[in-house]
């Protein structure tokens, strides 16, 4: 994988309305921002503009990129292009041979590195008539990736690092998954994925033995490129973890080769990848970053349940720690998604993982507050929302839910927060939402203790049935990692030790380890006290409820954490109490 040599047989196929991307010199930045905005749609390069004169001669190229820095530094949409252009973009001559158009680009490429004058990603090559004439667009991710870039480790073989392995490989990579844990590399090479994702089980008998390999991490690795997807959890007091990471690392620093890439696909804390995972790669394996290997950042953003969907239709965010850096890790995911955002600093990747599932955070918690003000006055929320919602487009308040479960949305906020205190700064509206969201458990159970006491039955005592234990329904998953459910029955657990269970995706096994008896669910409904919903998992609505919740002891409470039935639906039940978020 080298700077050098890295176009063979280089090839043009004429893109017949490349004319569509030309704008004069005098075009406003708002003019030439319109066109590149329609050049998807023509089946042409996104993000550039050719600048040409009335002879359609090459004058320079003007990209996205450009734009947004120049506005940044106060550039308007009324100033003209020509103050802002590019006036040297990499340009080869048709007429050329393969051999002369390799050299050639060869040579520019390594000028540019070497000058320290390409600032931005190099996406496009343009190709020119004799008449300096642009006739054709070249890929340079494709270019790289013609003869480079084949074998790729994947470290952690999580739900990131599995869903992403298995990914590369069925488009064509030779992939190595690697993982610490000796059942998880035992179940996989059995074919048997340790974690529910809608169609990874095909995926991973299809590409085993084949473009996908399972070892351990006491063995060594040959590979190109290193991903890095372990976790990178909280301690007790809501700062970050980095051993799993720093031991990837050294795993990595150990087996890396010189021109070796290495992208960090994990959410961490902002300068993490700078701070921590350079300097680890640099001291062991003793070579130089940016000059003997390169380094990324491309951090994963897809939801449990559609990971392998969104694998391929979420846009990928990618910075390196140089040019070439993010040029190589483009190359990578461009064979997954069509979409690209290259960003500029590693740090601007680090913190747009963080502040996706922040705001997310953010969102819950407004819509779990505005509930439990509508509970004070007993009006129902979700109505409430959705008329607040309705042909309002400068709305979207999400509905309100028993808790904000799952890894991410639990741990990014506080990996933002520490990342921020590090710098002096007290975020504290992200303190307040997660505050908010992780006392959602004392609430629900709130509710039941309310209801102990106006039934007069004894908590202790009650029957309680708790349905849905993933930590979240739809799409489905497996994965019960900082469930909200596990929060109100480990605090209900202490007030009694009748907590029964059910999950439409975890065997009965699997809810073992939560202290609660699994059940089906006619016996979980039968002589119950108390029915929790705590996830929304589609099967529910398709419950015989009035069957079911007949069964229960009278009076019972039903507590509809996602609004499936309604009020008027379950009212209709005398014995029944009803509540919800």
């Amino acid at each position: 994988m080298r700077k050098q040599n890295i176009i063979d047989n280089l090839s043009v196929c004429i893109l017949i309305d490349v004319k569509r991307l030309f704008v004069n010199r005098d075009y406003t930045i708002a003019k030439a921002l319109e066109l590149i905005n329609k050049a998807p749609h023509y089946n042409l390069p996104s993000g550039i503009a050719i600048v040409v004169d009335d002879s359609n001669s090459l004058l320079g190229v003007i990209t996205d990129g450009d734009i947004r820095r120049a506005l940044l530094h106060g550039s308007n949409l009324d100033d003209k292009i020509n103050s802002i252009m590019n006036t040297n973009p990499i340009t080869l001559n048709n007429n050329l041979s393969s051999q002369e158009k390799s050299v050639m680009l060869n040579k520019k490429l390594n000028e540019l590195y070497k000058n320290k004058t390409h600032k931005t990603n190099i996406k496009n090559i343009l190709i020119l008539d004799n008449k300096n004439q642009v006739i054709d667009i070249i890929d340079y991710s494709d270019v790289i990736n013609k003869n480079n870039l084949k074998s790729i480790s994947v470290i952690g073989l999580g739900y990131v690092g599995l869903t992403l392995a298995v990914s590369l490989a069925n488009v064509g990579f030779k992939v190595i998954g690697i993982d610490s844990d000796k059942d998880i590399i035992e179940k996989l090479n059995d074919g048997l994925p340790h974690i529910h994702e809608v169609g990874l089980d095909s995926l991973l008998k299809f590409h085993l033995g084949k473009n996908l390999i399972i070892q351990s991490n006491s063995e060594s690795v040959s590979a190109d490129i290193h991903i890095l997807c372990v976790q990178t959890p909280i301690d007790d007091n809501n700062e970050p973890i980095t051993q799993y990471l720093e031991k990837a690392t050294e795993y990595i620093a150990k087996n890396i080769s010189k021109n070796d890439l290495v992208i960090v696909r994990s959410t961490v804390p902002i300068g993490t990848t700078r701070n921590i995972i350079m300097p680890i790669l640099k001291n062991i394996s003793g070579l130089s970053p940016g000059q003997d290997f390169n380094l990324a950042c491309a951090p994963e953003r897809t939801v449990a349940g559609q990971a392998l969907k969104e694998i391929r239709e979420l846009p990928q965010i990618v910075a390196g720690l140089d040019s070439f850096s993010s040029d190589l890790a483009t190359s990578i995911f461009k064979k997954l998604t069509h979409t690209i955002v290259n960003v500029e600093h590693l740090e601007d990747a680090e913190l747009i993982k963080l502040m996706d599932n922040t705001f997310r955070d953010l969102t819950f918690a407004y819509s779990n507050q505005i509930a439990q003000i509508a509970d004070k006055y007993d009006l129902d929320t979700s109505k409430i929302i959705q008329a607040a919602n309705e042909g309002y487009s400068r709305n979207r308040i999400p509905k309100p839910s028993p808790g904000v479960g799952g890894v991410c949305l639990k741990k990014d906020p506080y990996l933002l927060i520490s990342s921020s205190k590090k710098k002096g700064y007290i975020p504290k509206l992200t303190e307040t939402a997660r505050y908010i969201n992780e006392n959602m458990s004392s609430y629900i159970i709130s509710k039941i203790e309310r209801f102990s006491k106006i039934s007069g039955k004894d908590l202790s005592q009650m029957k309680i049935f708790v349905i849905g234990f993933a930590f979240k329904g739809n799409p489905e998953t497996s994965d019960t990692r900082q469930s909200s459910t596990l929060d109100v029955t480990n605090n209900l657990s202490k007030l009694t030790k009748n907590i029964f269970g059910y999950d439409p995706v975890l065997n009965q096994n699997d809810l073992l380890q939560f202290n609660v008896i699994p059940v089906d669910l006619e016996t979980g409904f039968k002589d119950a006290d108390c029915i929790l919903i705590m996830n929304n998992h589609v099967s529910y609505s398709n419950f015989d409820i009035y069957n079911l919740l007949s069964k229960t002891n009278k009076p019972s409470l039903f507590f509809d954490g996602w609004g499936i039935f309604g009020k008027k639906m379950i009212q209709k039940i005398d014995h029944i109490s009803y509540e919800t978020i």
